[in-house]
């Protein structure tokens, strides 16, 4: 090649070079900031990318991508067993996606798109769909998702499929409660449970038609072998008796009209139970202590829990239906406990309740004690209380520790912003009713002496001993735990309880029909 046609190639190739880099380099920057606007309401995401220089994770076309959408798919494909509100109709959104990625910006509207769908998908299969503070201010459940950081490392990696699968709690509960939404959406497929039981109540020893429909009612719920019995006899009081334990009834094999309302409740209804614990259980999706404490309100039970399993457990009373009134859901740490405690009785109490009955009997609990602000305790006979309403009522009111207490003999402190804590009662009869909500939220121990008997054997050789002579010097005094034991406060109409079955209670507060009304909203598979 001569000199001079050397030289002409390279003055032309050279020039033609740097144009198509540019022209590569501008569409680079174009689809980056494609990608920038279609991400700049989510700060995480977009510094995901940025990070990554841009680098596409769905939308790459190559097998890696692929696999990725696949198994994302694959996964909302089940969805709806876990009672989440995703399903076919996303999968056939973000197909549509797919299918206009060779349009204008397409390809970036796409990975963007998909991009926030994974974080909200996946973020709801790990701590739930529904903001809990969204649906009544009684929930105070601080969920912890993961970073988007660690969910793109997740998908990114080996195993996309299993990453997927990982994100759901790993607890019995939850897997058991999805083994029950499956037998039930089986149920509703096929039928449901029969015919409802028409009878306003039934014993043992009864024949006729309502005999025979609780009878069938209860062989297609499992709790009756086959039978052609029409007696309400042998295997059929059994079988109530089960239902009852498994639905928070007496178990006395007596078909009152309590229990017939609780069997003739459609499996649809028993549903919606399911998928508010599921999501419930979501929500706490995260270490809750080798030991602590749980409450369940709905059932009104608290129990250590230890290793997995119950190593104590009391019957409580918790807050009355009034909104105000309620038990809050919440988690926090337990502190101490206090042997002979006083009260400070709340302002809404003693301007509520108390302030009436002491104008109408002025010698009415006569332990109380009225401070002033400013002048500190003061005599009570020297108040004319019927000069005062509830606005402007000067005292505190205050009970000192006595038999007649209404902390009773101890209080167990986990320091909250509801000012909820447990504690014994000297009203002891509330403890036999089926339903025990009659508190003003705070939540009362039944076997209140049992339980700090244990909370202090964990620090005390001789925790009888201490318990005996603190209570014997009636003087009001605090005891630190061995350790800040975790508390955790839940609200569970749907439980795996500890015979394997599952186990139903009343929605008491209505928190249940909130949460899966949210769900609902968000298009939760229904049958």
């Amino acid at each position: 090649m001569s000199k001079i046609r050397s030289v002409f190639i390279a003055t032309v190739t050279i020039p033609f070079l740097a144009m198509a880099a540019a022209a590569f380099d501008f569409e680079i920057k174009s689809q980056n900031l494609r990608l920038i606007s279609a991400l700049s309401e989510n700060p995480d995401l977009l510094a995901f990318y940025e990070k990554r220089n841009f680098e596409p994770v769905w939308t790459g076309g190559d097998a890696d991508s692929l696999t990725r959408v696949q198994a994302l798919l694959a996964m909302l494909r089940i969805a709806p067993g876990h009672g989440l509100p995703y399903g076919e109709a996303d999968i056939q959104h973000l197909n549509a996606l797919f299918g206009q990625i060779s349009g204008p910006g397409g390809r970036e509207i796409a990975e963007a798109e998909m991009a926030k769908f994974f974080v909200r998908f996946a973020t709801a299969m790990h701590s739930g769909a529904v903001e809990p503070a969204s649906v009544t201010k009684h929930i105070s459940r601080n969920r912890q998702p993961l970073a988007v950081a660690e969910l793109f490392a997740g998908i990114n990696g080996l195993n996309p499929a299993g990453f997927l699968t990982s994100l759901a709690p790993d607890t019995l509960q939850y897997q058991q409660l999805r083994k029950t939404l499956k037998r039930l959406d089986f149920t509703i497929a096929h039928g449901g449970w029969g015919r409802l039981v028409r009878a306003q109540s039934l014993s043992p020893g009864e024949q006729g038609e309502a005999v025979v429909q609780l009878r069938n009612r209860l062989i297609r719920m499992g709790y009756l072998s086959m039978s052609s019995a029409i007696g309400y006899s042998g295997g059929l009081v059994f079988a109530v008796k089960r239902f009852q334990k498994d639905h928070g009834l007496e178990p006395d094999g007596i078909a009152d009209a309590k229990t017939l309302a609780a069997i003739n409740v459609e499996p649809v209804e028993r549903r919606k139970q399911i998928i508010a614990a599921l999501e419930r259980e979501r929500w706490l999706n995260r270490p809750r202590g080798e030991q602590h404490i749980r409450v369940n309100i709905a059932d009104f039970q608290a129990d250590v829990i230890h290793g997995g399993r119950s190593v104590f457990n009391t019957r409580v009373v918790v807050g009355q239906s009034a909104g105000s009134l309620q038990t809050p859901e919440f988690s926090d740490e337990m502190t101490y406990v206090v042997i002979n405690p006083s009260w400070n009785v709340p302002r809404s109490i003693a301007t509520g309740e108390l302030l009436p009955k002491l104008q109408a009997d002025a010698t009415a609990s006569p332990e109380l004690l009225f401070i002033h602000p400013e002048t500190g305790i003061v005599d009570r006979n020297s108040v004319d209380l019927a000069k005062y309403n509830s606005r402007d009522f000067p005292f505190q009111l205050k009970q000192p520790p006595g038999p007649n207490n209404a902390l009773g003999q101890v209080k167990f402190m986990f320091p909250n912003r509801f000012n909820v804590y447990m504690h014994d009662t000297p009203l002891r009869g509330l403890f036999q009713r089926e339903t025990r909500s009659f508190s003003h939220g705070c939540i009362r121990v039944h076997r209140a002496q049992d339980f700090a008997h244990f909370l202090l054997a964990q620090r005390f050789e001789k925790p009888g001993d201490i318990w005996k002579n603190t209570l014997a010097s009636g003087d009001e005094k605090i005891i630190n735990l061995a350790e800040p034991l975790p508390v955790h406060i839940i609200y569970r109409t749907a439980f795996i309880g500890d015979s394997g079955r599952v186990n139903y209670r009343n929605d008491i507060y209505g928190r249940d029909a909130l949460v899966y009304s949210a769900l609902a909203r968000m298009s939760v598979p229904s049958s």
